[in-house]
């Protein structure tokens, strides 16, 4: 049954008939369309790297705004999209040794989320501590000045993230796009101007 309800929706949906029509790989691309357009982001990005890539609707957007940008993009799952410009590691951002990478990037984008179990407190908490994660990496991998893109659904742990990454950024905002579900607790913080 929710299989099937499922299956309507996404019949119904219009950003995933505008995806298609655009060739994009996934209706999250205009989440990262309509985030660039507030934040410019990805304008003036030298290097991004993108965590939970695949199927690859976000490197599309970043290469078709930036042309000339270097992606380093990591998933378990393969990326539906190749590029001169695109390095893929298919491998568990948990297990790699980010330390192999020898440089740093301007911007870090994720659009990574755990699979949900239907119960909201538990599902927020496990988005919220692959957030954490991802912060720790970040001293590894961001350069000063740079910014950090990532979602979360909203909850008990949020205020938390937003006050760790105040410590870390010189700004953190909340950003719901409109090409979000308007029944999802989804939301992305941005963070700007890394002072690491």
């Amino acid at each position: 049954m929710k299989s099937k309800i499922w299956l309507n929706r996404q019949k119904r949906d219009f950003f995933i008939k505008k995806a298609n029509l655009k060739g994009y790989l996934s209706r999250s691309a205009f989440k990262l369309i309509e985030i660039n357009q507030k934040y410019k982001i990805i304008n003036h990005s030298k290097r991004i790297f993108e965590f939970g890539a695949a199927p690859g609707g976000w490197t599309q957007v970043s290469l078709e705004i930036n042309p000339q940008v270097e992606i380093t993009a990591i998933d378990l799952l393969e990326l539906k999209f190749d590029h001169p410009n695109i390095t893929f590691l298919k491998e568990n951002y948990l297990n790699f040794n980010f330390n192999k990478l020898y440089k740093k990037f301007d911007l870090v984008l994720s659009d990574i989320a755990p699979n949900t179990i239907g119960h909201q407190s538990t599902d927020h908490l496990r988005i919220s501590t692959q957030v954490i994660d991802l912060i720790n990496l970040l001293e590894l991998i961001l350069l000063k000045d740079g910014s950090f893109v990532t979602k979360i659904w909203k909850g008990s742990e949020e205020i938390k993230i937003i006050n760790i990454l105040k410590k870390m950024f010189e700004k953190v905002s909340y950003f719901k796009p409109k090409s979000s579900r308007k029944d999802s607790s989804e939301i992305y913080i941005v963070a700007q101007k890394y002072l690491n």
